[in-house]
């Protein structure tokens, strides 16, 4: 699927697909984030964690199997969402 794309280009993709994986690390700590009042500090801080590290795997390309970081990628080198269900 995505052999007529060079590496630097496949490099954007999966950095625009991890994107928001960086965005939830850093913004779960808002107070307006949306987590119940009984999350912890800890959680949060886990959650940040988990979500910094799947976004660098990304961008690796540890994750180009899953299909939601296919289709954001794909979205990205063409400007079309790829339809879940046809």
């Amino acid at each position: 699927m995505f052999n007529k794309y060079t590496d630097k280009r496949l490099q954007q993709a999966r950095i625009y697909a991890a994107e928001i994986h960086r965005k939830l690390s850093i913004e779960c700590f808002e107070p307006d984030f949306g987590f119940a009042d009984h999350i912890t500090e800890e959680y949060k801080r886990r959650y940040s964690e988990y979500h910094r590290n799947l976004a660098e795997e990304i961008e690796r390309g540890e994750h180009d199997h899953n299909f939601t970081v296919r289709q954001r990628m794909h979205e990205y080198l063409t400007g079309e969402c790829v339809p879940f269900l046809v």
